[in-house]
């Protein structure tokens, strides 16, 4: 689960690695968080309410969403320094993708009321979410034209993100669907599958399939 911590000198460690001083006012400052996501946890799901923005400031995150056709559009993979849930904190508009930890993660975050309070007038602070945004806009087209993630690594992501029950077993979409999702064929999926099963990561056999090796699932995930 994601824990909110009270730990007043890691915070004041970050805010000093990062400047966060240079583009958070003291009341903004007053106001941080920290919070750790567990490798493969859900930080935002599509169309969540938005609670916090978050600054992260260790691991990783990927943020993806669903196209009409179901299919699963990858469109950043962040790292530190990194605002989160920047694109819809000042409006009344729910999240627009997924977010998940790929690793174990931690970030600052600032609740939504208090960002409203504080920051929404603050020509600082507003620059720095033009820049955040600006900056997102170019490593996205990057991303989509490179496609730097395979088909394996989006499936152990997924596969990673699922909840397993005690037997360390999931249960899968449909072959069609989750391939739509991965933006994949059914013939690809099958021979990704194969991989990951030859791999020793994952069990045979679907749609339950059963982890056996999570730090090899892990690997083929980035």
């Amino acid at each position: 689960m994601i824990r909110t911590i009270q730990a007043e000198d890691v915070i004041q460690r970050y805010i000093a690695e990062f400047s966060m001083a240079d583009f958070l006012n003291d009341d903004l400052l007053a106001q941080l968080q920290l919070f750790r996501f567990p490798a493969f946890s859900n930080v935002y799901t599509e169309q969540d309410e938005q609670h916090y923005l978050y600054f992260l400031v260790r691991g990783q995150v990927q943020c993806s969403h669903y196209h009409l056709n179901g299919k699963l559009a990858v469109f950043a993979v962040s790292s530190p320094f990194t605002a989160i849930g920047d694109l819809e904190i000042l409006t009344d508009e729910r999240v627009h993708s997924n977010v998940i930890a790929t690793e174990d993660t931690t970030m600052l975050g600032i609740a939504r009321h208090a960002v409203h309070r504080y920051g929404a007038h603050d020509p600082r602070f507003l620059h720095f979410l033009i820049d955040q945004l600006r900056a997102k806009l170019y490593k996205t087209n990057s991303l989509q034209m490179n496609q730097i993630l395979p088909v394996i690594s989006r499936l152990a992501v997924y596969m990673l993100a699922q909840p397993a029950n005690a037997d360390n077993a999931i249960d899968l979409p449909s072959k069609e669907e989750l391939a739509s999702m991965l933006g994949a064929t059914p013939r690809h999926l099958n021979r990704v599958l194969k991989e990951l099963v030859e791999s020793g990561s994952i069990s045979a056999g679907y749609p339950r399939v059963h982890i056996l090796d999570r730090a090899t699932l892990q690997a083929f995930s980035h």
